[in-house]
C-alpha cells in the first residue's frame, strides 16, 4: 500500500508540474486570444485540479479510517476529481472542433465573428455532459457512480462504468471520427499531435480500467497536452513574424477547413500595396515598404480580429470574414479602402499608400483556397486601378483563371483541335490552307484564340501548342489528301516568342523530318507587328528555315508599326494583307488608295500578295483587277475541322 501511495503521489505531482509548466508557457507566449486557446487553458486547469485532488486523496487514504475530518477531505477530493475530470472529454471535443475549423469564432467585441452550429446527433454533446455531471452531483445521495463501505473504503459502482467511462468513450470516438474526416485539411504537425493525444488518452483509460491501482490516466493526458502545446498551440509555423500575421500556409489550411465544414466565408484580398514617398524622405525603399506593410497589418488588426489576417505574398494581405453578409463585408472593405485615401505617418514622413481590394465570396467566386490565392497572385488587367475592384472586373479575373486552368490541362484533355481555312489562287482554284488552333474545353465550351493564346504565352506553354499544331499539320499532309487536291502548302502560325529561342529552327526541322513530309509543304506565318520586335534575330531564324526548304509569310500586313524596309527584308514569300485594308477600301477614296498601294508595294518587293477577309464577289473582282495573287475569306469558307475541310476540298467541283 505504501509503494502504491508513493507511486500515485509522484504521478499526481508530476501531472501538476506538467500542467503548470504548460500553462505558464501558454500565458507567457501570449496564446490566449482565440477560443481555441481558452479551451486549451481550461483543459490544463481541469487536469491540474485532478492532480491536486489526487495528491489530497493519496495523502488522506491511509488516515481516513481513523479521522472523520480526513475522511471528509478524501471524499471531497474524490468528488471534485470526478466532477472536473468528467468535463475534460467534452471540452477536448470542442477544442478539437476549433482546431480542425469545424467551429470558427473571433473573440473581439464589435468585430466580425462566426460560428458553425454543431451537429452531433442534435444537441447530444451538451446532453451527455449534463447527464453525467448530474449523476456525479447526485452521487452522494444515490451512490450510483461510487460509494464507501462501512470501513470507509472506496468502491466503484455501475454508474461509473456507464456514465463516466461509457460517455467519455462516446466523446472520444466521435472526436476521432471528426478528426479522421478532417485529415486532409490538417498540417502534418497537427495530425501527429492529435493522433498521439488520442493514443495516450485511450491508453490511460484502458490502463485505469484494467489496473485500478495504477492512476496513470491523467499523467498520459497531461503528456498528450504537452504535444498539443508544441505542435498546435505553438503557431510559429503558421506565423509571419515580421508582419504579425498568419502566413500563406496557414491561410490555405484555414480556408480548406472552412470549405470542408461548409462555413460561410468571404475573403478580402488587399494586394499591390505601394506608395508615393514624400520628396523629403531619405528612408530606403526596402525599409519603407516593409514598414508600410507592417503599418497596414497593424491597422487591419484594429478593424478585424488579428487571427483573421494573413500575409499571402509580397505586399499582399488576406482577411477572412466568417458568417458575414455581403453588405457587412462590403462595409469592412470600404472602411479599409477609405483609410488608404489618407496619409500614413512613418518616421515623421507622410506616405500615401495605394492598394487594390478584391472581395471574394467562398465558394461562390472561388471554390477552394488555391482559387482564392489566385486572386492575390494573378496578373490583373492593366485597366484595373487602385481601390475596390468591382464585380465586373472580378468576373474577368475569374474567367481568366478558368482559361488558365483549361489551357494548362488542354493538351492532356484533348481540348485543342486544328481547323483549316482554305486559301485560293486569284482564278479561284485551290492554293492551300491556313492551320488555325481552336479550343473546346469540356467545362467552358469554345474558347477563342485571342483569349487562350495570350494566356498560353504568359504561362510559357505556347511552344507546346505550336508543336501540337505543327505535328497535326504534318500528320494531315502525310495522309496525301492535301497534295491530291492540288494544295501547294499549309500555313502554320508561329509565336515570335518561340522563334527567338535557341535551337528553335533545329527543333522544327526534326519534327517535320520525323514524319517524313516535304518541307516546302509548310509555310510559316509571323505577324507584322510581332516581327518588328527583333528583326535581326528573327531574320536569322527565317533564313535558316528557308535554306532548309520551308516557306514563310508575313501575316496581318497593314496593322503594325514596323519599318517597312526591315519587314520586307525578312525574306517572306507571301505578304498577307490584313482584312481591315480590304474592308476600308469600299468606305473612302483613301481606303481604296491604301489597298492599291499595299498590293503594288508587295509586288514591287518581288513578293506574292494574299488578301484576307474576302466576303463578296465585288471584292474578288477588285482584287483581280489589282493583280492580287491569293484570296482567303468567308466567301469561300470559314475555318473548318479537318473532317469538314476534307469534304470541302474533295467536293470543290460539285
Amino acid at each position: 500500500m505504501v509503494v502504491y501511495s508513493s507511486l500515485d503521489y509522484g504521478i499526481a505531482l508530476s501531472v501538476l508540474c506538467i500542467c503548470l509548466t504548460n500553462l505558464l508557457f501558454t500565458l507567457l507566449d501570449g496564446h490566449t486570444g482565440k477560443i481555441q486557446n481558452k479551451l486549451y487553458i481550461t483543459i490544463l486547469v481541469l487536469i491540474g485540479i485532478n492532480a491536486v485532488c489526487e495528491l489530497v486523496n493519496v495523502r488522506t487514504s491511509d488516515a481516513s479510517v481513523a479521522s472523520d475530518s480526513v475522511f471528509l477531505a478524501s471524499r471531497l477530493s474524490k468528488f471534485f476529481y470526478f466532477f472536473t475530470h468528467n468535463l475534460v472529454p467534452p471540452v477536448l471535443y470542442y477544442y478539437l472542433s476549433f482546431v480542425i475549423g469545424r467551429f470558427v469564432v473571433t473573440d473581439t467585441p464589435g468585430k466580425p465573428q462566426g460560428i458553425r452550429k454543431y451537429s452531433f446527433v442534435g444537441r447530444s454533446p451538451v446532453i451527455l455532459a449534463v447527464i453525467t455531471e448530474l449523476m456525479i452531483l447526485t452521487n452522494p445521495l444515490t451512490n450510483w457512480c461510487w460509494y464507501y463501505s462501512e470501513d470507509r473504503m472506496f468502491h466503484r459502482s455501475w454508474g461509473e462504468y456507464i456514465f463516466i467511462y461509457g460517455f467519455s468513450a462516446v466523446w472520444v470516438i466521435h472526436a476521432f471520427i471528426m478528426f479522421m474526416k478532417s485529415w486532409s485539411i490538417l498540417s502534418r504537425g497537427r495530425k501527429r499531435s492529435i493522433a498521439i493525444c488520442f493514443m495516450l488518452a485511450c491508453s490511460g483509460i484502458v490502463i485505469q480500467l484494467i489496473f485500478k491501482q495504477y492512476r496513470v490516466e491523467i499523467l498520459l493526458e497531461a503528456l498528450g497536452l504537452t504535444g498539443v502545446l508544441m505542435f498546435i498551440e505553438n503557431e510559429d509555423d503558421r506565423r509571419n513574424v515580421e508582419l504579425d500575421a498568419y502566413n500563406s500556409a496557414a491561410f490555405t489550411l484555414d480556408v480548406r477547413a472552412a470549405v470542408s465544414n461548409h462555413i460561410p466565408l468571404k475573403v478580402l484580398i488587399i494586394r499591390s500595396i505601394d506608395f508615393d514617398r514624400n520628396s523629403n524622405s531619405v528612408v530606403s525603399v526596402k525599409i519603407d515598404r516593409d514598414a508600410a506593410c507592417r503599418m497596414v497589418s497593424d491597422y487591419l488588426a484594429s478593424v478585424v480580429d488579428k487571427y483573421c489576417i494573413y500575409a499571402v505574398g509580397n505586399r499582399r494581405f488576406a482577411v477572412t470574414l466568417y458568417n458575414t453578409s455581403k453588405n457587412e463585408a462590403a462595409e469592412i472593405e470600404e472602411k479599409i479602402c477609405s483609410r488608404f485615401r489618407s496619409a500614413w505617418r512613418l518616421d515623421s514622413v507622410n506616405l500615401h499608400l495605394s492598394a487594390k481590394f478584391l472581395l471574394i465570396d467562398v465558394p461562390e467566386l472561388a471554390a477552394n483556397a488555391e482559387e482564392v490565392l489566385y486572386f492575390a497572385e494573378c496578373m490583373l488587367p492593366k485597366d484595373i486601378g487602385s481601390g475596390i475592384v468591382d464585380e465586373k472586373s472580378l468576373e474577368r479575373i475569374i474567367r481568366r483563371a478558368a482559361v488558365e486552368k483549361a489551357v494548362t490541362h488542354g493538351l492532356d484533355e484533348n481540348a485543342f483541335e486544328v481547323y483549316y481555312q482554305a486559301t485560293y489562287n486569284i482564278d479561284r482554284s485551290l492554293h492551300g490552307a491556313e492551320a488555325l488552333l481552336r479550343m473546346n474545353d469540356r467545362n467552358m465550351g469554345m474558347i477563342y484564340p485571342d483569349e487562350f493564346i495570350p494566356v498560353a504565352e504568359q504561362l510559357g506553354i505556347i511552344d507546346n501548342l505550336d508543336e501540337f499544331v505543327l505535328k497535326e499539320v504534318c500528320r494531315f499532309i502525310d495522309t496525301g489528301i492535301p497534295q491530291k487536291n492540288g494544295m501547294e502548302c499549309i500555313n502554320v502560325n508561329l509565336s515570335v516568342l518561340e522563334c527567338v529561342k535557341d535551337g528553335f529552327a533545329e527543333n522544327i526541322k526534326n519534327i517535320v523530318d520525323s514524319i517524313g513530309i516535304r518541307r516546302d509543304m509548310i509555310n510559316f506565318e509571323i505577324t507584322e507587328s510581332v516581327a518588328a520586335e527583333d528583326y535581326d534575330h528573327l531574320s536569322d531564324v527565317i533564313e535558316q528555315l528557308k535554306s532548309q526548304g520551308f516557306q514563310f509569310s508575313i501575316d496581318d500586313y497593314g496593322t503594325g508599326f514596323s519599318n517597312i524596309t526591315s519587314m520586307f527584308s525578312l525574306g517572306a514569300d507571301i505578304i498577307k494583307i490584313d482584312k481591315s485594308i480590304l474592308w476600308n477600301s469600299s468606305k473612302s477614296e483613301e481606303g481604296m488608295e491604301l489597298l492599291k498601294v499595299s498590293v503594288d508595294m508587295v509586288h514591287k518587293m518581288k513578293k506574292k500578295a494574299l488578301c484576307e477577309g474576302v466576303e463578296t464577289e465585288e471584292q474578288i473582282n477588285l482584287l483581280s483587277e489589282l493583280g492580287c495573287d491569293y484570296l482567303q475569306g468567308y466567301y469561300f469558307s470559314k475555318p473548318l475541322s479537318e473532317k469538314d475541310f476534307i469534304d470541302l476540298i474533295e467536293n470543290k467541283d460539285k
